[in-house]
């Protein structure tokens, strides 16, 4: 086999060489008869996805085949300049889904954005480099006995996957924790002078205290400026220019396509006593022809917290009710798939006018955009190479009270000690994902509170049996009992108008007049009145404001037992043999932080034990 040129935007079956669907293989013997079979399939080149592949095709004498619904990212400006992710929501490299109508936020439906090509949501997420706290990870295993994945497991593979340079500009930071030889470029970014100078200084005054990494073992508490995933030339190290570069994909062994749309994983249901996956049945558009592909090791789901649902349903492994009322063949019965859905929610921002020239909205203006992607363009470095979210405070809710409140939150932090709420700052308005400008052309802060660790549990269930319809999201927002989503919320909004008042901001703040008062500098808030807020009128900011932080996970959680999870703790589907799952689906609990680090380290980790498996099992066959 000659050298591969890597074009799947044009050949979106350049690498695969799959073929025409007859009917499914009956036996894995049969399977493997067919043309095209390889040691691993993988399904989503996503960001656990990417991180797979490339470790499992070092060894050269196993074969992988990546299969992604999206295209190529190769060519995408827009996934190399940090500043443009959200250029990228509504594409053709989004899947752009929808929630159903959410009671608890006004009725509204929300919109989902998920990365719809190579690199998944690490090719336009806003870049955040966070490990999250050691207690969320302590937790999967003290609460839901998940062995082998606590903190001190998944910390080398942190380290070992990360190439951290220090930015000479920031405060040194201890390296025992970083890595320096991975593949994944991690640092310190573009930092606005009003977010070092503003943000960050309000909020010690708020008795936040600065943190200068959150990524150790000591935890997150504290106010920080972001590390990220953008390079030294100031472009995105997303897990797919990371894991899949060049030199990866010319692999002999290693097969990408693109354009490819699962429609289930093909099992051999006679010759094993449990249902064997042996590859998987995908389509290329609408109504077109289907193809198959076969597994001689196992197939391996990384399509996220709502594609990978999505295809265990459609693949006969769910709820017996939901599949028989699709018409689709009983493989597994397992009531926990699509079950367990939380995502992190935040409000809209609350806004404080900027002085002209202190923000980043200038760049609305497209003659002052033009040049700063030239000065992007020429030394990556510039307003673009901001990720917008450039630094954050985080805080327990039980910590703080406010006399005007009547609501307090309960602790469901992981293990008593973690964060519940995030405090984003983002020197630029970003108002419904960044599509809504400020009024009058202004320039605007941002300060946002997320709730991290939500009691609210949604679902991710079937429109249809088509691939090709979006499967049904319900995160049933601030749906838990007790009202203690919402009660954090509101913590996180009266902190926020806390930080905002500070002295440290009132240099690059500008009155802009809201309900008669000249002197207020927020929206929707005057300043006059903040003292007077009402929980009830914070609660309808939030219904009608309130919108997703990008954070699903937990529809295939992780988990001791087959009644309550979809996989168990080496990520092997209950009831089924060479099928696993990797990503955020599988997370037994919303962590509280930005989950690609923790993924992609898991995805490391778990191709070390697929490794570890497979050899055994060959030691095994050889000695008999």
């Amino acid at each position: 086999m000659g050298r591969r040129q890597h074009n799947p935007l044009y050949n979106p079956l350049h690498y695969a060489t799959p073929q025409l669907a007859t009917g499914p293989p009956v036996t894995r013997a049969a399977a493997q008869r067919g043309l095209a079979s390889y040691d691993y399939v993988i399904v989503g080149a996503g960001a656990a996805g990417c991180v797979l592949a490339s470790k499992l095709s070092e060894d050269e004498n196993v074969s992988v085949l990546l299969l992604e619904a999206g295209g190529d990212n190769t060519k995408v400006l827009e996934t190399k300049v940090p500043l443009l992710f959200p250029k990228l929501f509504h594409s053709r490299h989004d899947w752009d889904y929808y929630t159903v109508e959410q009671p608890g936020l006004a009725s509204r439906k929300l919109y989902w954005p998920r990365g719809r090509i190579i690199g998944g949501s690490s090719s336009m997420n806003a870049m955040i480099y966070h490990r999250c706290s050691k207690s969320d990870f302590d937790e999967w295993v003290s609460a839901n006995g998940c062995v082998g994945w606590s903190y001190d497991d998944l910390a080398p593979y942190f380290r070992s996957i990360e190439r951290f340079t220090p930015n000479p500009a920031c405060p040194a930071i201890g390296i025992e924790n970083r890595g320096s030889s991975g593949k994944w470029e991690i640092g310190y970014s573009s930092l606005s002078e009003i977010v070092e100078k503003g943000f960050l200084s309000a909020c010690q005054d708020a008795k936040i205290p600065v943190v200068a990494d959150i990524n150790t073992p000591k935890g997150t508490l504290g106010s920080t400026k972001f590390q990220t995933f953008i390079d030294p030339k100031g472009q995105r190290s997303s897990l797919a220019t990371a894991f899949l570069s060049s030199d990866v994909l010319q692999r002999q062994n290693l097969y990408v396509a693109c354009y490819a749309r699962v429609t289930r994983v093909l099992f051999d249901r006679l010759t094993t006593a449990e249902p064997t996956a042996i590859g998987v049945e995908f389509q290329i558009q609408r109504g077109g022809k289907h193809f198959q592909v076969h597994a001689r090791q196992e197939v391996i789901l990384c399509g996220g917290a709502v594609n990978t649902p999505q295809t265990l349903l459609l693949s006969g492994i769910g709820p017996a009710d939901t599949l028989k009322n699709h018409g689709i063949p009983v493989i597994q019965v397992n009531d926990a798939v699509g079950q367990n859905l939380k995502d992190h929610l935040c409000t809209t921002p609350i806004l404080a006018k900027a002085k002209p020239g202190t923000t980043l909205d200038y760049l609305n203006n497209n003659h002052k955009a033009i040049f700063a992607l030239a000065r992007w363009m020429l030394t990556g470095g510039g307003p673009l190479a901001s990720n917008i979210g450039e630094a954050a405070a985080f805080i327990r809710s039980t910590d703080y009270s406010f006399p005007q409140s009547v609501r307090t939150p309960n602790d469901h932090s992981s293990g008593g000690v973690g964060p519940d709420l995030e405090l984003i700052g983002a020197p630029i308005a970003f108002i419904h994902h960044g599509e809504e400008k400020v009024i009058d052309g202004n320039s605007a802060f941002s300060l946002v509170p997320i709730a991290l660790r939500p009691q609210s549990h949604g679902t991710v269930t079937l429109q249809s049996r088509d691939i090709f319809d979006a499967p049904i999201v319900d995160p049933k927002y601030l749906s838990d009992r007790g009202d203690n989503d919402r009660n954090v919320l509101l913590v996180g909004i009266r902190v926020c108008l806390q930080i905002m008042r500070s002295p440290a901001f009132k240099e690059f703040f500008e009155p802009v007049p809201v309900n008669d008062d000249p002197t207020s500098y927020w929206w929707p808030f005057s300043s006059s009145n903040i003292e007077n807020i009402t929980d009830e009128q914070l609660i309808r900011f939030m219904d009608e404001k309130a919108f997703t932080l990008y954070h699903p996970v937990g529809s295939a959680r992780m988990g001791q037992s087959p009644s309550t999870s979809v996989v168990d703790p080496d990520c092997r589907v209950y009831g089924v043999k060479g099928l696993r799952v990797m990503d955020a689906s599988v997370f037994p609990e919303q962590i509280s932080g930005h989950p690609t680090a923790p993924i992609a380290a898991m995805a490391a980790k778990l191709s070390d034990m697929i490794k570890a498996s497979h050899a055994a099992a060959s030691l095994v066959s050889a000695n008999l």
